[in-house]
């Protein structure tokens, strides 16, 4: 018997699709009737579109689909109104300060409102939103990204990672400029920068080269370039600290892959990622204030994100290389604090939220 209708996302190249296969199969696991159903488009014609799924989740399709059961939108925020099911749950997240008015007023036509940090929850009532919004976690794959043996090769050199789709908000261009501030072209470092970009027209090469100008410290790139979750993993495992000063997160998936393969990760002491990495676990970086959001971004408008402090990330990167015992440890206590965030978890707040409806 059907006990929740998970609408959503699962095939196509994003966060929302990776996150919502992984909370499916980890209600299941947990004894959950739930039912994907595609947001997009039909069942299968969303499988065209993007290539067939997981085929557990596929398995899971053969349930029946009620509307006389709880329903859970699990996307942006202005497809909530897609939602069928007799009590309505949006599940969203956002990176800047302050929700759309029209995420609002879809967010306000649901029963209750869920986001995966005490962050997000404030800025949803700040925003407007006067629905119960509850705090549901996400999780990381334990099984799949936890901390690799020692380095050999390179293992003279301070890798530094950074995981990341293109664009302003992601800090790429604060990045590289304290990274060629922090060393000299002939230290021992190298800076590993995993991009992807979907924009057309778009050229990151091309901007990457004009704001690191020769001489500079090494860089390497893996541009859009695909990767399964062990080559992800491993990616990972041979770093030793990850580095991301972004703007704004709604969560920041690939810190938390980042530290449950026992890396120290530097990132914005600011917005979703507060919510897992704190001092102990890796080292925050400091927010200067709160800025004008991209203005070209129709979800922005009127919103702020935060300018992280270009003086402090030099600091950090150069603190990490002389330092890189200190540094491993922290790793070591971010892969033990990492254990705390698994889909399992997440899945028991769901299952808790559940029950209390019933």
């Amino acid at each position: 018997m059907t006990e929740l209708v998970w609408h959503s996302s699962f095939t196509s190249l994003t966060g929302y699709s990776g996150s919502s296969r992984a909370l499916v199969l980890a209600l299941r696991d947990q004894g959950r009737a739930v039912r994907p159903l595609y947001l997009f488009d039909s069942d299968d014609r969303e499988a065209a579109l993007f290539g067939v799924g997981d085929a557990q989740v596929t398995a899971l399709q053969a349930l029946p689909l009620r509307l006389d059961v709880p329903q859970v939108v699990y996307g942006r925020g202005d497809l909530f109104a897609k939602n069928s099911g007799r009590y309505r749950i949006g599940f969203t997240m956002l990176e800047v300060d302050r929700l759309p008015a029209t995420w609002v007023d879809q967010a306000n036509l649901m029963d209750e409102v869920w986001t995966p940090t005490a962050w997000g929850a404030a800025m949803f009532r700040d925003s407007g939103v006067t629905r119960p919004v509850h705090v549901v976690p996400l999780g990381v794959d334990l099984a799949m990204f936890r901390p690799g043996p020692a380095r050999e090769r390179l293992a003279e050199r301070t890798i530094f990672l950074s995981v990341f789709e293109w664009g302003r908000r992601k800090g790429w261009d604060l990045l590289l400029s304290a990274y060629r501030a922090a060393f000299r072209p002939d230290d021992p470092v190298l800076l590993l920068l995993k991009l992807d970009c979907r924009t057309p027209a778009t050229n990151p090469l091309r901007e990457l080269h004009a704001a690191l100008p020769a001489p500079a410290p090494p860089v390497g790139i893996l541009y859009n370039r695909a990767m399964t979750a062990p080559q992800l993993a491993e990616l990972y495992q041979s770093a030793d600290c990850f580095v991301l000063p972004s703007r704004g997160e709604g969560w920041c998936m690939p810190a938390l892959e980042a530290m449950a393969c026992g890396l120290p990760a530097i990132v914005t002491d600011w917005s979703g990622s507060t919510a897992f990495l704190t001092e102990p676990y890796g080292y925050p970086l400091a927010v200067r204030r709160l800025v004008p959001a991209d203005p070209h971004e129709p979800l922005y408008r009127g919103a702020q994100w935060a300018e992280p402090d270009h003086d402090h990330l030099v600091a950090l990167l150069r603190h990490v290389h002389l330092h890189r015992d200190e540094a491993r440890a922290r790793g070591q206590a971010a892969a033990l604090e990492a254990q705390r965030w698994s889909w399992a978890t997440a899945a028991d707040v769901i299952g808790h939220r559940l029950d209390a409806l019933t």
